[in-house]
């Protein structure tokens, strides 16, 4: 169980995470008329379901190998992973490269930030030299 202190933290990241976006230079938006199948994670990566997140697009979400989950929320209407600053990096690199294959339209990216969006969901990642931060949630 997550305390409310942890709670509040969690919310405000993700506030912000949502929000990173609205400042950014939108790129030429790679877009899908519907998701993929499914398949097998790509080389070096691993799905957000595979790590155990039950809910959302937590199969269509891929991280790097190794990267350090320390906070999490899995809950029906969103799902967050929240790190150390060691992987953001590497995080941000790996879901540039693999979201449009997923299904997913990237539509701001800059200052090691990145929003993007499919039908159902709108995600965010963010990073600092603290933690980073990524949050799907489902549209309003």
């Amino acid at each position: 169980m997550v305390s409310a202190a942890r709670r509040g933290v969690i919310g405000i990241v993700c506030f912000a995470v949502l929000l990173s976006g609205c400042s950014m230079a939108a790129p030429n938006p790679v877009s899908s008329s519907s998701p993929p199948a499914v398949g097998a994670a790509p080389s070096g990566t691993v799905t957000m379901a595979t790590l155990g997140w039950k809910n959302g697009p937590a199969d269509r979400i891929v991280l790097p190998v190794g990267a350090r989950i320390d906070e999490r929320v899995d809950q029906a209407n969103v799902i967050t992973a929240i790190g150390g600053p060691a992987m953001a990096d590497a995080v941000l690199t790996t879901l540039t490269d693999t979201l449009p294959s997923y299904g997913w339209t990237i539509t701001a990216s800059g200052g090691g930030s990145l929003v993007f969006s499919d039908a159902q969901y709108d995600g965010a990642f963010t990073s600092d030299s603290s933690l980073w931060a990524l949050t799907i949630r489902v549209k309003a």
